[in-house]
């Protein structure tokens, strides 16, 4: 009988349940949103449920769940930090789908998921050394290197949403301020396009929508059709992103970075001013030496083939290689 894992992906915005096989082909996926108004409460029936009714349809025999989050302990099993997520509290996310689904569950950050599912089926396949953001409602980060994912000392590591971007710069929703996902993430641009609203005459079809309007999703569309407020606000945010690369490159000398989430939807109006920042920030030595690709998953995949993958690895001797 085919074994099967349970992917799921806890994100800022969307969450996203795979049925997963062994090969990481997705057998079944669901996708609903993470804020219901109804608060914690709602939003975990709202996983029981929604997990009860795909393995309804399981053909296979479920080895386990695995679950990629934010701000979570991969250690402690819990969610305690996500700024995004509608929990006001630490919320024991591994021993809650163990109990309600009945099924062993191991935890794993959301970038770390997205990463795994990049090697596992995307463009990292041949790399034993990479980094992958994710742009969705806030940023993401994960690094593979030496065939590894880097977990650090308490599997905390690679938090470059939370870095410091600009000193004393937005304020942030973790309390810090200038973090870097305050300039690049969907609210980051959300941000970014309302600053220029009010410094810049620059005309825009987006100045007549209320505020709540103007989502990251509205502003590149905005911007593909021509929008010079809406591409100005992309080049700016591509701008952002392009000095964090840099920096990640100098430290780490990666093969590949690869960028996932929402925000990747821009294409060329996020890539385009990211390279020009690359071409003139990097020293000589790392010029062309890295490849900077968006994932080659699709925003629902990625996630969940990671964090089942994050099960089949345990299973298998507990190796990420």
């Amino acid at each position: 009988m085919e074994e099967i894992v349970l992917g799921v992906d806890i994100g800022g915005t969307f969450t996203k349940m795979s049925l997963v096989n062994g090969e990481g082909d997705i057998l079944r996926q669901t996708v609903f949103s993470t804020h219901s108004g109804q608060g914690a409460e709602g939003y975990t029936d709202r996983l029981i449920n929604s997990g009860k009714e795909l393995l309804s349809t399981l053909s296979g025999s479920l080895i386990g769940i695995g679950v990629g989050a934010p701000g979570c302990d991969p250690e402690t099993g819990y969610i305690s930090f996500a700024v995004n997520l509608p929990f006001s509290n630490p919320f024991p996310i591994r021993n809650f789908f163990e109990e309600n689904l009945c099924a062993h569950t191991v935890l794993v950050k959301d970038s770390t998921a997205a990463a795994l599912g990049e090697k596992m089926r995307g463009g990292a396949q041949d790399m034993e050394h990479f980094a992958l953001l994710t742009l969705g409602t806030g940023l993401g980060s994960a690094f593979f290197m030496n065939g590894r994912i880097v977990e650090g000392a308490h599997s905390l590591a690679s938090e470059m949403g939370h870095t410091t971007h600009i000193p004393d710069g937005r304020a942030c929703s973790c309390g810090q301020r200038g973090c870097l996902e305050t300039y690049v993430s969907a609210r980051g641009l959300q941000r970014e396009f309302m600053g220029l609203c009010a410094s810049e005459i620059i005309p825009s079809t987006l100045r007549e929508l209320p505020e709540s309007k103007r989502t990251a999703k509205v502003i590149t569309q905005a911007a593909k059709s021509g929008d010079l407020l809406a591409i100005k606000a992309l080049e700016n945010c591509g701008d952002h992103l392009g000095i964090a690369i840099s920096r990640i490159i100098h430290a780490w000398n990666p093969e590949g970075i690869f960028l996932s989430g929402g925000l990747t939807q821009a294409g060329d109006l996020l890539m385009d001013p990211v390279k020009r920042r690359l071409k003139s920030s990097l020293l000589p030595a790392f010029q062309n030496k890295t490849k900077i690709d968006f994932s080659h998953l699709g925003t629902t995949d990625t996630g969940t083939l990671g964090a089942a993958a994050q099960l089949f690895l345990v299973q298998n001797n507990g190796n990420h290689k």
